[in-house]
């Protein structure tokens, strides 16, 4: 199923001047942040239902188009925190009859399986920990994420903390007044300067916010390309 999830006030495009330079001395950062649609992981919700084996396969086309194509506010919502996934799958049941608890269980075991792009990612980080850089995933996600892939990749064990859009009420990139207010408090918590961390994300700001604070934002765009990042900063 395709998942088509979007930079909110961020933009995924290629710019080369942004890129980590190979060459350059790498930063001491104290902490990093992940973000994990499309760096950490490509898995995609209900993915299972695209398989045309599946029992539920002529389903797939249909939560695709209602959630992704005729009511995207829905998944900004979602991430925000305005609604549940019990609220999302009634409103698929409601529109399609399928039965919301078939729903959620698919949703649910699509979560549970979602895998890392890379079986290097988890050795990188770990040697980035015992390094004393602590690794932390800040994601533009669902109540699903906490519910469901972290218990079940045990997230938790791999990572010093995780931040949720959903659990914070607004995405990464929504800034206001030249501050970043997903991360401000989890910096003044640890007494982090923004000038201590870095995000590796496939987006970037737009707004400038993050340039102008000395916020890196280390863009990456493919696998390979996120695992040689890691790689540089170890």
């Amino acid at each position: 199923m395709i998942f088509p999830w979007w930079c909110v006030y961020g933009v995924c495009i290629d710019l080369e001047q942004k890129c980590m330079n190979p060459n350059k001395k790498k930063k001491p950062y104290k902490t990093i942040f992940f973000d994990w649609n499309k760096t950490l992981s490509n898995s995609l919700f209900w993915e299972q239902l695209s398989h045309a084996e599946h029992e539920r396969h002529a389903w797939n086309g249909n939560i695709s188009s209602y959630l992704f194509k005729e009511n995207k506010h829905l998944v900004s919502d979602w991430m925000k925190g305005l609604i549940d996934a019990e609220g999302i799958v009634e409103k698929i049941s409601a529109q399609y009859e399928y039965p919301v608890d078939i729903l959620l269980e698919d949703l649910a075991e699509s979560c549970r399986s979602m895998n890392l792009v890379s079986d290097e990612i988890l050795p990188l980080v770990q040697m980035l920990r015992e390094s004393g850089t602590k690794c932390v995933i800040a994601t533009d996600n669902m109540d699903t994420f906490m519910r469901y892939t972290v218990p079940a990749l045990e997230l938790e064990k791999y990572f010093d903390d995780i931040l949720v859009s959903f659990d914070k009420g607004l995405f990464k990139f929504d800034v206001k007044d030249g501050v970043t207010p997903f991360f401000d408090g989890y910096l003044t918590e640890n007494n982090l300067s923004y000038r201590d961390v870095a995000l590796i994300d496939d987006c970037f700001d737009k707004s400038g916010t993050y340039e102008r604070r000395g916020f890196d934002i280390l863009q990456v765009f493919s696998p390979d390309d996120f695992v040689e990042k890691l790689k540089q900063l170890i």
